[in-house]
């Protein structure tokens, strides 16, 4: 094994047994000390010190302690004075046990240097313990049968102390009977035994009681005693007694199971097993099944029901048997008390599926009721419901017919569920109830009923042939065909209508269709007739009205009604030259021949001679001038106009205007030479005057709109207290009725109300509501129309009080809750789909009237009176007789000769054979009425051992109803022979039963009766026993078996016999049965041991259950005198580990050994016969040792953590042990080869762990050592300690950045003390010396001003630029930056910086040219002839900034005549845009932007002149102009300025009032209101009265959320345009941007 050990190089392993004789030292011999135990703790043991030859005070310096095994300290040292204490109170019995000596191994360990001393302290015995017995009271039984010097083995006693201190002698009370032997055992331990001197009787004394005394060696002596109480066993010389040898009992039927019918008792006057009693039953056939009998008490109970009705009397045979064999026999009378347990029977010879209504009295079902139960219990009331309209009536005998009490309405019930109950009149009572059901049939008696009074449909023009368009539907309360409705047509009241050219109807469901395309124009409503009829008989029928209305399409475009276009001369408007923006020249006016939004018309300019000159208002067709005209602008003017209406697809029409431009209404229209006008000057009163008319007219469109805000609030309030406002259309409020038929639709709504806790609220769809169609009703009931399918969900108005809600749902729900505590008026309006639901509270009355009905008095019926009255002449029963098992088909008799009845009659009455439970045993022959067999009749099946078997059943005559009660009789025929209930019957004798004992025996069973039963028994021949016959008091027979010769079971221990029973048929039948008799032994041999004493070997921690050893013992005796059971005689704690199998003897362990602790044992075995008979020996076991202690480690001492680069330093000191002996306790002790660690063997078993070099924390800090201790046992065990070593650090690693260099971008114009970046570096030692702190080193650069520029924070390296950077005054810069650690000395590392400068845009645009230096303008010439894109001049820029920063690009932003000029975006090139006329101007003043590209973009701006001349030869010289002469004001003009000023501020201030006045109203109004829902698009009856046209541009989405909703989200709305907000509370708009003026030109 070393060898192996020394090759494996992984672990360098250290083997223990070898180092001790080499690591020897001088002194090492263990030092022995001797102490008693019990000694006080503290008391002095021995001087270290000096015994070693040591200083007191080295053992202070050197740091010396005591070590244990286990580390329990058992002493303690005074380092001081060198006295070694003890710590504790010593106990030898605890720490030692049953050892001797008791030694306790300890060692002094030396820490500095590490050095061992070996020492014993030895425990010396002291007599402390009594011996003392396991149990207080030891039992022996001795049968008195036993002869004087029989040894009986004692019990030990147990004395924790050893040698002389321990048990020596056994002593027992003095009595004449017995005295105690004391023996020693093997292990020198001693043990008694009891010698029976005198031999004992039972009867004289049945029991002893003695003392039994230990006493140990000590001085003075202790004791031990425990009681030792002999019961002396009996033999078997009595018989059980019975205490009567009848027992009569009365058990009512059915009573439940379990329950105690009679007690028997027996006795016998042996005792113990000879005089247990053990009950049985001893006829154990069908007859005594239903009980069962308590062995122990004889408690007879019941083991199934009893049936009064099947049996009424048991006569039970009861045998009482001792642990001998030996037995006695008594009999049981037991009668069966009737009870009420029997429901009445109900059988139905007759049951009526249907009946017609309306009709008079009729029979629906026959039937016959019975009742097993005699007595009270046999009679019966019959009855059933009394809220049917049915009878019972009685007739012969247990018969009763169900009658109609009146005629039956289908309609009002088709179906009745009638519940007949029988009931009898015992205690309890007991019912049976019989459901039938009984269907009305039909008769067409109702006619087809409509869903509706009227429907009303929808259609739209122009629709497809053969369109569906909705149903009608009715329904008929008959069923069947009478059900079955056709729908027809009817003819028209309006003889004009060609109703069959425009619809028609399916007459089997009522689906409408179109059947020709329809128009509105032409057709807008109509209405007819619809007729349902039954197909009964006669046909019975009902009419519905339909009205049809016809929906608009947009089918006609819109016809110009001015200007005409007829084809003659165009019409031309003239404008004057001076006309302001927005002059009227001219106004579209048209006309759609559809209605509704269809009908809603826009206008849009679609083509004109000088587009931006003229502008058409898209809701009135007004043709304005959108500028101020020009003499440039041309005369003659053509303008396109595109009139287009609301539908879908819209459809459109345009119109052509000519304009002529004039300047003025006098002049002629002639074209003529344009002169060079003179420029007027501008009269300023007429200026004045232009602007009163304008402010006029601006008070007079303000006003328009606060008369529309008012009438708007006034809406608003009146849909408050309507309830839920509902928007009224798309127009605004401006619009009002004035015809009712115009261009405009009828209004459309949209309503939207989220119900509160729905999980989502978004608009799944919104489909539009017309409210002109529906029919007229009340505000608080609305039923839609069935066939509406544009509808959507469900309205649900409900009042409460004053205050109404209105909600409007998108899905139908299904079922609605009303609120308990609320009692609202409810109306229901729901989808076409789901019928109109109505909920109404229960009434008060009806419950009432429920309660009176549930009250009313059943109408019962006697059976047992009606019997007596309705008995018939003639009823007498008629009797016929049939042997059994009689084939089916054998004729019984003729009815037609024994009724009286011609074959005729019977035929016609429908006659047929009833019996009791509908089960057929005759059958009637339908031609001849002759009474056959229907099956082959069993007597003992049907009647079983009741004699006479008689049958009654009934002839039945249903027309009229009569009853003949007959019987039938079953002979019996002899078809069974004798049965016994087993094939073998066992009977135990015992050898010493005298002659002419009787034993009886098990009887047999025949079913047949009379003659043809048993009669006698008879036995196969032998020469010890013959059988007797003999009858019970019920008349059967049992057998009895009488003992003729002794038995003897040496000789013969078994007899086999036949028993045979004969019955009195001709010829006789027979059944036989095997008697086996055992002839019992009786007790007289003990068991014996095949061997004294048994030796085993055990290996320690064998599994629990496994096999030691087995003993075995024989007995001659036999039965229970020869089986022999097993104990273990002496149960102390030496044998405890061991059990015993009492059949089998095999010893097993029922606890684990220990090799340790004992190494053998010593167990008596006693063999115990059932008659009390005993043997015993004795079983030498011993422990083998096996491998099962893995080796221990023990840590004296450990340091952590170390310091790295230290050489050779011990880390840790421990001991190792192992329990085992032998090969088994040598160990090996090892670590990993992968540590920088070595183990070094001390003295004994002592190991150093040091280090093997300098250790290096930076590798690794931390070491975890794994000490592996090896035993060289088979299998090896080995125990591992984990122990962690940390490596504390040196200052020995500098800072190292994670970058060499690093590269950091900046913004020019950068905020002071902004962080620019970070660097970072990083050290492996760790605490202080890895701690680090940045600073910056000088640059390499003299002239860089770093310190202005940059700094750092020393702990975590932040990067911040101290001022702002100028990208055009410095774009990049280095500089490094060190890291420094705090250790000692401290050690430190650097890194390259690079901060680079990013542009930013701060530098505006500079113009080169042309030079704005404040001098004379330079002026650009440009001939009138120059072509569109002649060059006029170039503008140059340059910017100071870099990249896209100083991208340029220019732009023209003003000039005095726009679209002439142009520059381009990319060079600042300025062109000319288009031909130079003569109209344009000679002097031109340009603004050119210059503009980088930067963020945000920076520019410049430069102004240049442009001279228009005619050629470039002209010289440029401004001419004079000549001054203009003052117009004077006219005095006329400034009065009516003044007037118009009055009369204009007046009617401001009278407007503003009544607008104040109306919103504080409505203000009002709006908290008394509901949800108001803004008013919506355009009402159909509303046309334009301001005069701004017939369309608005208002687009309104209004929506009430009620409370509660889960989540309020639109899945899609469409925009409210801002030119006329909804007037309201908390309502926001929002503009949309191309929409900013309020009457945009197309």
């Amino acid at each position: 094994m070393e060898t192996a050990l020394a090759k494996t190089p992984q672990k360098r392993q250290v083997v223990f047994l070898f180092i001790l004789l080499f690591l020897w030292e001088v002194g090492c011999e263990a030092i022995r000390y001797s102490m008693p135990e019990e000694t006080e703790s503290g008391s002095f043991v021995a001087n270290l010190a000096k015994d070693l030859g040591l200083r007191v005070g080295e053992l202070a310096t050197r740091d010396a302690r005591i070590h244990y095994k286990g580390n329990k300290q058992l002493l303690q040292l005074d380092v001081k004075t060198g006295n070694l204490l003890l710590y504790e109170k010593l106990d030898r019995e605890v720490l030692c046990g049953a050892t001797d000596p008791c030694v306790l191994q300890f060692q002094l360990l030396l820490e500095k240097p590490v050095q061992f001393f070996q020492a014993d302290l030895q425990l010396t015995d002291i007599n402390d313990h009594s011996p003392d017995f396991l149990d207080r009271e030891m039992l022996l039984k001795i049968p008195e049968s036993v002869q004087p010097g029989t040894v009986f083995p004692l019990k030990t006693a147990q004395d924790f102390d050893i040698g002389s201190n321990t048990v020596q002698t056994y002593t027992v009370s003095p009595n004449s009977h017995f005295h105690v032997v004391t023996h020693n055992r093997g292990d020198g331990r001693k043990y008694p035994e009891l010698v029976l001197d005198k031999a004992l009787d039972r009867e004289e004394q049945p029991e002893l009681s003695l003392t039994l005394t230990a006493i140990d060696g000590g001085a003075p002596p202790r004791s031990g005693t425990t009681a030792l109480r002999i019961e002396i066993l009996d033999t078997n010389d009595n018989v059980p007694e019975f205490l009567q040898s009848l027992y009569e009992a009365q058990v009512p039927e059915n009573s439940p199971l379990n329950s105690l019918v009679v007690t028997v008792s027996a006795r016998d006057l042996d005792t113990g097993t000879n005089g247990n009693v053990v009950y049985t039953l001893f006829q154990g056939d069908e007859v005594t099944q239903p009980f069962v009998i308590d062995k122990v008490t004889g408690e007879i109970r019941l083991k199934k029901a009893l049936d009064f009705e099947a049996i009424q009397y048991y006569n039970v045979e009861v045998a009482a048997t001792d642990g001998g064999g030996l037995s006695g026999k008594c009999s049981v009378a037991i009668q069966v008390v009737d009870v009420n347990d029997n429901a009445p029977e109900l059988t139905l010879s007759k049951l009526v599926d249907s009946t017609p209504e309306n009709s008079p009295e009729t029979v629906v079902a026959v039937f016959s009721v019975s009742d097993p139960d005699s007595g009270d219990n046999g009679r019966m009331v019959c009855s059933i419901q009394d809220d049917i309209p049915f009878l019972l009536k009685p007739t012969f005998k247990n018969f009763y017919t169900l009658v109609t009490e009146r005629p039956l309405d289908r309609e009002s019930r088709g179906q009745y569920n009638i519940t007949i109950t029988v009931t009898d009149m015992g205690t309890p009572r007991l019912k049976t109830q019989q459901n039938i059901t009984v269907l009305v049939s039909d008769v067409n008696d109702n006619s087809p009923a409509f869903t509706q009074t009227s429907y009303t449909l929808f259609i739209q023009e122009n629709n497809s042939p053969a369109l569906h368009i909705g149903s009608v539907s009715a329904t008929d309360r008959d069923a069947g065909a009478n059900a079955q409705v056709t729908y027809s047509l009817l003819p028209p009241q309006d003889p004009h209508l060609p109703l069959a050219s425009l619809v028609s109807i399916n007459a089997d469901n009522g689906h409408l269709f179109a059947l020709r395309a329809l128009d509105f124009e032409a057709l807008q409503a109509f209405e007819f007739r619809v007729g349902a009829t039954d197909r009964g008989s006669p046909a019975l029928s009902s009419q519905a009205l339909v009205r049809v209305q016809v929906l608009d399409a947009n089918d006609n475009s819109p016809f110009v009604l001015y200007p005409l276009q007829n084809g003659s001369a165009p019409c031309t408007e003239l404008v004057p030259r001076a006309a302001e923006p927005g002059y009227l020249v001219s106004k579209v006016v048209a006309v759609d021949g559809d209605s509704g939004q269809n009908a809603w018309l826009s206008y849009q300019l679609l083509k004109a001679t000088e587009p931006g000159l003229f502008g058409v208002w898209a809701h009135n067709g007004e043709v304005r001038t959108a500028r101020l005209l020009s003499e440039r602008d041309a005369a003659k003017h053509r303008l396109l106009v595109l009139v287009k209406d609301n539908g879908e697809p819209p459809l459109s029409a345009s119109v052509t205007l000519h304009v002529l431009l004039v300047d003025g209404f006098s002049q002629p229209y002639l074209p003529l030479p344009e002169a060079a006008a003179e420029p007027a000057q501008a009269d300023p009163l007429t200026v004045y005057l232009v602007i009163a008319l304008a402010s006029v007219s601006s008070l007079f469109l303000f006003s328009v709109l606060a008369f529309i805000a008012v009438r708007l609030c006034r809406r608003s309030r009146a849909g408050g207290v309507g309830g839920c406002s509902v928007p009224e259309g798309h127009f605004p409020g401006h619009l009002v009725d004035v015809t009712g038929t115009g261009t405009l639709s009828q209004s459309y709504q949209y309503e939207v109300c989220l119900t509160g806790g729905s999980g989502s609220n978004e608009f799944k769809f919104l489909k539009p509501i017309i409210p002109n169609l529906l029919p007229q009703g009340s505000s608080e009931e609305t039923e839609e129309n069935a066939n509406f399918r544009n509808n959507f969900g469900l309205c649900m108005k409900i009042t409460y009080g004053e205050k109404r809600k209105c909600r409007f749902l998108l899905a139908p729900p299904d079922n609605l809750i009303q609120d308990p505590e609320r009692s609202p008026e409810l109306t229901l309006e729901k989808h076409p789909k789901t019928p109109r639901k109505r909920i109404f509270p229960l009434e008060s009355d009806t419950v009432e009237m429920a309660q009176t009905k549930a009250h009313r008095k059943k109408r019962q019926v006697a059976t047992f009176l009606i019997l007596m009255v309705l008995w018939e002449a003639g009823s007498e029963s008629i009797q016929y007789s049939v042997l059994e098992e009689t084939e089916s088909g054998t004729f019984v008799a003729n009815l037609t000769k024994d009724l009286g009845l011609r074959t005729e009659e019977l035929a016609a009455r429908g006659a047929r054979v009833v019996f009791k439970g509908n089960r057929q045993h005759l059958q009637l022959d339908s031609q001849t009425y002759d009474l056959l067999l229907n099956e082959k009749l069993d007597r003992e099946e049907l009647c079983g051992s009741t004699e006479p078997c008689v049958l009654p059943f009934q002839v039945l005559l249903e027309n009229p109803l009569q009853f003949f009660q007959a019987a039938l009789t079953i002979r019996d025929v002899n078809d069974h022979a004798p049965e016994f209930p087993a094939r073998e019957m066992l009977l135990k004798i015992s050898e010493i039963t005298t002659p002419g004992k009787m034993f009886p025996l098990k009887m047999a069973q025949d079913l047949d009766a009379g003659s043809n039963g048993l009669q006698s028994y008879i036995i196969s021949s032998n020469s010890h026993f013959h059988v007797l016959t003999r009858s019970r008091s019920d008349g059967r027979k049992f057998p009895e078996l009488v003992l003729d010769k002794a038995l003897d079971r040496e000789e013969q221990p078994e007899l086999r016999l036949t028993l045979t029973a004969l019955d009195g048929g001709s010829p006789p039948l027979s059944g036989t049965i095997e008697i086996q008799i055992q002839v019992l032994d009786i007790n007289d041999n003990a068991p014996e041991f095949t061997q004294e004493l048994y030796e085993a070997q055990v290996p320690e921690n064998n599994s629990l259950g496994s096999l030691v050893i087995t003993v075995s013992a024989k007995d001659l005796d036999a039965g229970s005198f020869g089986e022999v059971s097993y104990a273990l005689f002496q149960v102390d704690d030496v044998n405890q580990p061991f059990e015993i199998n009492a059949i089998t003897g095999e010893i097993r362990l029922r606890k684990t050994l220990d090799f340790e602790e004992f190494q053998s044992y010593h167990v008596d075995v006693e063999a115990t016969d059932g008659g009390g008979l005993s043997g015993k020996c004795s079983v030498v076991i011993k422990v083998l040792d096996v491998n099962d202690n893995a080796p221990e480690l023990i840590m004296s001492s450990l340091v952590s953590p170390i310091p790295e680069n230290l050489p050779e330093m011990i880390v840790a000191i421990f001991s190792v042990s192992d329990a085992d002996s032998g090969h088994n306790q040598q160990v090996i002790c090892s670590i990993d080869d992968n540590l920088p660690f070595l183990l070094r063997p001390s003295v004994e078993n002592f190991y150093t762990l040091v280090t093997e070099g300098a250790l290096d924390r930076e590798n690794q800090a931390e070491y975890n050592i794994t000490i592996t201790v090896t035993d060289m046992g088979t299998p090896k065990l080995k125990t591992q300690h984990n122990i962690t070593v940390l490596v504390s650090d040196i200052n020995d690693n500098a800072p190292a950045f994670t970058q060499t260099s690093y590269t950091l971008f900046i913004q020019e114009n950068n905020s002071p003390a902004l962080h620019i970046g970070s660097v970072s570096a990083t050290d492996r030692d760790a605490g202080a010396n890895a701690q680090v702190t940045y600073s910056l080193l000088p640059p390499q650069d003299p002239h860089l001003p770093l310190d202005s520029l940059v700094s750092i924070n020393a702990d975590n390296g932040h990067l911040f630029a101290l001022r702002a950077l100028d990208f055009e005054a410095l774009q990049a810069f280095e500089f490094r930056v060190g890291a420094t650690d705090r250790g000692s000395p401290a050690l430190s590392s650097q890194a390259l910086v690079r901060v680079q400068v990013l542009d930013a845009n701060d530098n505006s645009p500079f113009v080169l040219y042309p030079l704005q230096n404040g001098s004379a303008p330079c002026t650009e010439l440009v001939p009138r002839a120059a072509e569109p894109g002649y060059l006029v001049s170039k503008v140059v820029a340059v910017d100071g900034d870099s990249g896209q920063n100083a991208w340029l690009s220019f732009q023209l932003l003003k000039a005095t005549e726009p679209g002439l000029f142009g520059v381009w975006a990319h060079n600042g090139e300025v062109r000319t845009a288009r031909l130079l006329s003569e109209r344009d101007a000679a002097k031109h003043r340009l603004l050119v932007l210059v503009k980088d590209n930067g963020e945000p973009p920076l520019s410049a701006s430069v102004t240049l002149h442009v001279l228009l001349v005619d050629g470039l030869s002209q010289p440029y010289l401004p001419l004079p102009e000549a001054a203009a002469e003052p117009a004077q004001a006219d005095p006329l003009t400034v009065y009516l300025v003044i007037a118009l000023a009055s009369v204009s501020s007046l009617f401001l201030f009278s407007v503003l009032a009544f607008i104040a006045v109306r919103l504080c109203r409505r203000s009002r109004a709006g908290w008394v209101g509901g949800c108001s829902v803004p008013e919506g698009h355009f009402p159909g009856h509303l046309v334009d009265v301001t005069g701004t046209g017939t369309l608005s541009q208002s687009y309104q989405y209004e929506v009430c959320l009620t409370g509660g909703s889960g989540t309020s989200e639109f899945k899609f709305l469409k925009p409210i345009l801002p030119n006329f907000p909804p007037q309201g509370i908390g309502k926001k708009m929002e503009e949309k941007p191309t929409f900013r003026n309020s009457f945009p030109f197309s």
